[in-house]
């Protein structure tokens, strides 16, 4: 049988306006983004309202010992008490975005541009703080040190720690040591096939609550694995930051009230985002301004100890 001609395809001339329609999916597909850490292993210091930008906070000196024996019906010297300040001042930081009037009303998106703003200015914040913090901490070139191998192995967790210990460093309360690592060190960590090496947090959990992001555990070490660590040098030759952390090596001061949010997986969780249509008035006289939405808080960052922490420069053999 012939076939028989079809008169009306997506080709035809005074068609081609219908055929060419697009259909808009409204929601913005899955973006790439870093878990942050930083910011959580700190022990916090609240700075309480109208109190001043300055946070000073003190150690105690550790007395001498004596060895000298006391002499009889002699009061010996008193013991003097010494301490040293650990001063910071918080900043403030504060971003925005807005929206014209006109694009409001005529946006064929218009129920989600106010949250995609939402969405952008939360990760931008968080990722601000994260990586302010991670700032501080990278100043401590001190104690700032390389892998004994080629990569980073068990090794390095269990000399650097014992380091830290020798120094009489202690860990967290609740006896583990903090770690942040790339995820390509990671991939060192776990394919290093030494006895008592990487354990998968799963299988020491027994009760023991995870923190955000946890992967496993070395030497002692409960680590996360995030991207935003401080990279240096170009590829392939790049170093990787691997960040040994003890208990009470640096604090995060938050003001109270405007404080940072906390925010360790920008993919599903919020920074605190105000959002206003600011309607007419002094600064918007015509109404131009439709949506406005912005960010605002104040912290500070302070490394309280060098010697409590351990930054590891690192290798990754997998890039």
């Amino acid at each position: 049988m012939p076939a028989v001609p079809v008169g009306t395809t997506t080709q035809n001339p005074g068609l081609l306006h219908q055929a060419s329609a697009i259909y808009f999916v409204k929601k913005g597909l899955d973006r790439l983004m870093p878990e942050l850490y930083f910011w959580q292993l700190g022990f916090k210091v609240l700075l309480p309202r109208y109190m001043g930008r300055t946070t000073q906070m003190f150690r105690f000196n550790l007395p001498g010992q004596n060895t000298v024996p006391a002499a009889e019906g002699v009061n010996p010297n008193p013991v003097p008490q010494s301490s040293y300040p650990i001063t910071s001042i918080v900043e403030q930081y504060s971003d925005y975005m807005d929206s014209s009037t006109l694009y409001d009303e005529t946006d064929i998106n218009s129920i989600g541009s106010a949250a995609q703003m939402v969405e952008d200015l939360s990760f931008r914040a968080a990722l601000s703080v994260d990586s302010i913090t991670r700032a501080e901490i990278d100043s401590n070139t001190a104690y700032t040190v390389p892998t004994i191998g080629a990569n980073l192995t068990v090794a390095d967790f269990k000399a650097n720690v014992t380091l830290m210990k020798g120094s009489n460093v202690r860990p967290y309360g609740s006896g583990d040591w903090m770690a942040v690592i790339h995820p390509y060190v990671e991939y060192d960590i776990m394919s290093d096939n030494t006895a008592g090496g990487f354990i998968d947090c799963m299988k020491y959990q027994q009760g023991t609550k995870l923190l955000n992001g946890e992967i496993g555990k070395v030497a002692g070490c409960r680590i996360m694995s995030s991207t935003n660590v401080n990279i240096t040098g170009t590829a392939p030759n790049q170093l990787y930051s691997a960040y040994i952390f003890a208990y009470q090596s640096f604090c995060v001061i938050p003001l109270a009230g405007s404080g940072p949010s906390t925010v360790t997986d920008p993919k599903n969780e919020r920074f605190k985002v105000s959002v206003v249509k600011p309607g007419i008035g002094p600064s918007n006289p015509t109404g131009e301004i439709g949506t406005i939405a912005s960010y605002r808080f104040v912290m500070a960052t302070k490394i309280t100890d060098p010697q409590r922490m351990r930054i590891v420069q690192c290798d990754a053999s997998l890039v």
